[in-house]
């Protein structure tokens, strides 16, 4: 089994090494440390962790309490809070980060080895509720809760950096047909197939998910202005590909709609996948005029 990896933030040398050589007494492993919260959010997401010790008071323009808020907002990795500052001011903004732990120094092993515990738990457990909760269970994408979750996060993100998003509306054409035609355990077939070819489209970090019946919505992270296109032909291949094998009984058949968004005009995930199903639309009215 894979040791547990804990990144240590730490300024102070001869505590980060106490730390350190404490961290790995107890079994744990440790990638790297680190005496910055510019390098901490660097770190975690070159490492990933299981679980960050975030000294608050650090040196440079990024503090222990913002370094935790961007690694929580990017990567959810559990952090706990290692300080010699207890004061009401330090411990409210902390809690804004909704840390798994909070010890304060000089600690003792016990209660570092405990306190990491219940915070891995902790996460676990989390993790475990919200997957229930935010996947779609028969395609094993997001279900529309999920996707409102992760995207609102992206959007925030987004406007920080200056990031380009852009969103994907497909709905699965004719699915009634097929349930009439072939039962709807063949029409739950086709939406689990449309679900493999949007994964194999679009990258693992855009977030994928059903978000209706036979409605699916992608958000393309980190994409360039003139990826779109790309994407979309990408998608109209893959499904080419998909129709061509052998042995099928109908072919499946997508409408898409696209929209970038616009940090002037919009304010929400909702303003977005209000473009985006109008570009669908008008899609589908294309559709029907040629056919």
């Amino acid at each position: 089994m894979a040791r547990t990896q804990i990144l240590v933030v730490e300024d102070e040398n001869i505590v980060a090494r106490d730390i350190q050589n404490t961290l790995r007494m107890l079994g744990y492993g440790v990638p790297v440390v680190v005496s910055s919260g510019e390098e901490a959010i660097e770190k975690a997401a070159a490492t990933n962790p299981d679980l960050v010790l975030m000294d608050i008071e650090l040196k440079g323009r990024v503090d222990g309490v913002a370094a935790a808020e961007a690694i929580n907002d990017r990567l959810d990795i559990p952090v706990i809070y290692l300080t010699a500052y207890a004061d009401d001011q330090t411990l409210e903004r902390a809690k804004v980060t909704e840390p798994f732990g909070y010890l304060l120094k000089p600690f003792d092993e016990r209660s570092l080895h405990a306190a990491i515990q219940m915070a891995l738990h902790r996460h676990r457990m989390q993790m475990s509720l919200r997957s229930l909760a935010l996947v779609d269970e028969l395609t094993g994408l997001c279900n529309r809760r999920g996707f409102f979750t992760l995207a609102k996060q992206h959007l925030k993100l987004a406007r920080r950096t200056k990031g380009t998003l852009w969103l994907f509306f497909v709905d699965l054409d004719g699915l009634k047909q097929i349930n009439d035609s072939f039962g709807h355990q063949e029409g739950d077939l086709a939406l689990v197939k449309t679900a493999e070819i949007l994964r194999r489209t679009f990258r693992d970090a855009d977030i994928i998910a059903r978000v209706g019946g036979d409605e699916f919505t992608v958000l393309a992270i980190h994409a360039s202005d003139d990826s779109a296109q790309l994407m979309t032909n990408r998608l109209q291949e893959n499904l080419k590909q998909f129709n061509a094998q052998k042995g099928r009984s109908y072919e499946l058949g997508f409408s898409v709609g696209v929209a970038r968004f616009d940090y002037g005009v919009m304010r929400s995930i909702e303003d977005l996948m209000a473009k985006a199903d109008h570009a669908l639309y008008e899609e589908k009215r294309r559709k029907k005029r040629k056919s």
